[in-house]
């Protein structure tokens, strides 16, 4: 497996870890608006390391660069909304990444 493919990995998984903890910490209604979206994340993230794991596709500097920037952005999220946002944007990525290739 290339650098590349563990870098994004550690940090996919890092982040995912990272959400799963502020889910935890977030009020219920919190939760029931983060719940869907962190599910399907969860689920693309699965789908997504099968993918990398088969060498289907070969991970880039650039995709690492991305999961740095979205833990950053999760990390430094002044509030709910931007965790949502976060999520939201991890999946897209995912997705548009690695199941279209």
């Amino acid at each position: 497996m290339s650098d590349n493919n563990r870098l994004f990995l550690q940090q996919a998984s890092n982040l995912l870890n990272e959400l799963q903890i502020r889910y935890l910490e977030a009020d219920f209604d919190e939760q029931v608006e983060l719940k869907d979206n962190l599910d399907r994340a969860m689920t693309d993230f699965s789908r997504a390391k099968l993918v990398i794991l088969k060498n289907s596709v070969t991970c880039t500097s650039d995709d690492v660069k991305q999961m740095q920037q979205l833990r950053k952005e999760i990390s430094n999220a002044p509030n709910f909304s931007q965790i949502v946002s976060t999520v939201v944007s991890f999946a897209t990525f995912v997705r548009s990444r690695f199941f279209n290739a």
